[in-house]
């Protein structure tokens, strides 16, 4: 599958999907395949340069979950629940269906999955949102989402400036790629909000989490 990238702020339709500011601090979107493997693939994008090692991605997140699967990344529900939902993201990593159109159970999880991403590669991970509804008087109510997921375990500094970025938007994922400053470094943009469990499971696990709060560099 090939990727097709957009570069042109003014021409490009996938620029107005992103609330980011200063908008110029994009340098472009990567579509990677509409597999339903998207997520996966534009995080392989990054991460081993080739969209194509996808399953190369799951088999470094199945690593990073099993090991922490009864800690930080157990759902907190009843026991049926939880061995369901354990069960299932084992299954969705595991999975190396291509296309899987027709199982949304194996998609990337906007919950969960970038959390695991960020651990797995002790790299922040930011994820952009993009939404539209329709109400009933034809109106089009546009929600713009934004999320920063922190490792908690490990993190070289110089990645902090380094994050894998990923917008969800028409129900597939692109890889986001940021201009840079002088020295290499990510150009400023505004902040994304940190995501809500950052901080329950900083409190709950601190014999797993790394003693130094790496989101205050953000």
């Amino acid at each position: 599958m090939s990727v097709t990238t957009y570069r042109n702020i003014k021409k490009d339709a996938v620029f107005r999907c992103l609330n980011v500011e200063p908008i110029t601090a994009v340098a472009a979107f990567h579509s990677v395949g509409a597999d339903r493997n998207c997520g996966f693939r534009a995080v392989s994008f990054d991460v081993y340069q080739d969209q194509a090692k996808w399953t190369a991605v799951k088999a470094d997140m199945s690593k990073t979950y099993l090991k922490y699967k009864d800690t930080l990344y157990k759902v907190v529900d009843t026991d049926v629940v939880e061995q369901f939902e354990e069960q299932r993201m084992i299954k969705r990593l595991q999975s190396t269906k291509s296309p899987c159109l027709d199982d949304l159970h194996l998609w990337f999880s906007t919950f969960i999955c970038p959390q695991i991403v960020a651990n797995t590669y002790e790299r922040p991970v930011i994820m952009y949102c993009y939404v539209e509804n329709c109400l009933k008087t034809d109106e089009k109510r546009i929600n713009y989402e934004s999320q920063l997921y922190v490792p908690l375990i490990n993190m070289q500094l110089a990645y902090s400036s380094k994050p894998i970025t990923l917008l969800l938007a028409f129900s597939r994922f692109y890889y986001v790629e940021f201009g840079h400053a002088p020295k290499r470094r990510m150009k400023k943009i505004n902040k994304p909000v940190l995501n809500m469990d950052h901080q329950r499971l900083r409190n709950n696990y601190p014999n797993l989490c790394n003693p130094a709060d790496y989101s205050i560099l953000f």
